[in-house]
């Protein structure tokens, strides 16, 4: 090969060191040519774009907050609505189940009142009779006896009605005073009975299924302290 190129003229050497040349400078145009039609990555650009997303990230998670802190206070508001709903139901229930009871037991009360006149005036038609011309004259007392016996099957009547209601008279007379289901009217002495013992009844008592319709009002024993 040497030899070869040392037979070669000086102009041909000139000629194939040009033509060598010419072919690189093609290559670089070509490369060039190449490389034009790909983006060329600019770092200020990939930075502000990135910052641009970066905002956008920021301003989307506010809203998004935002959203999440109205539903946050649109759910509190529905619980507070359906509590105070609950609350409504509850006390319109309650109402209009204690309704009926507050009449059916304001009726009771007036059943016990005239009860309490029928027995007033059973009581007093069984009295003896205060003079002696009233006890000499029998035909006012067979009367009044006629009508107590009248009145006693009132009464009874009235006493059945009461029943039906499930209402019971209290059992006070000697037993210990109770406040919750006693009122006292009066104290006195026996000897027959310990302090705070009933003595008599001076006002019947009732109890509907166990709970206090009428507090019974009563006389109640109470020792004097001798000096």
């Amino acid at each position: 090969m040497s030899e070869r190129m040392s037979e070669l003229s000086a102009e041909a050497k000139l000629r194939l060191i040009d033509e060598f040349r010419a072919s690189l400078d093609h290559w670089n145009d070509a490369e060039d040519a190449e490389n034009s039609d790909k983006p060329q990555v600019d770092l200020f650009s990939l930075l502000s774009e990135m910052a641009a997303l970066k905002n956008e990230v920021r301003l989307e998670s506010r809203q998004f907050k935002a959203t999440l802190d109205e539903l946050r206070r649109f759910g509190d508001q529905l619980r507070e609505g359906n509590e105070r709903l609950e609350r409504d139901l509850t006390r319109t229930r309650e109402q209009s189940t204690a309704a009926p009871l507050q009449a059916e037991r304001r009726l009771l009360h007036n059943i016990i009142d005239l009860r309490d006149r029928m027995q007033a005036g059973i009581d007093a038609a069984g009295k003896p009779p205060a003079s002696f011309w009233t006890r000499l004259v029998p035909g006012p007392t067979r009367f009044a006896a006629s009508v107590a016996q009248g009145q006693k099957l009132t009464l009874q009547r009235i006493d059945d009605v009461l029943d039906s209601y499930r209402v019971r008279p209290m059992q006070v007379v000697d037993q210990a005073f109770d406040p919750n289901l006693m009122r006292v009217v009066g104290i006195e002495d026996s000897p027959l009975a310990a302090s705070g013992m009933v003595l008599r009844e001076v006002r019947r008592g009732f109890l509907q299924d166990g709970e206090i319709l009428r507090l019974a009002e009563v006389i109640v024993c109470k020792k004097e302290i001798k000096s």
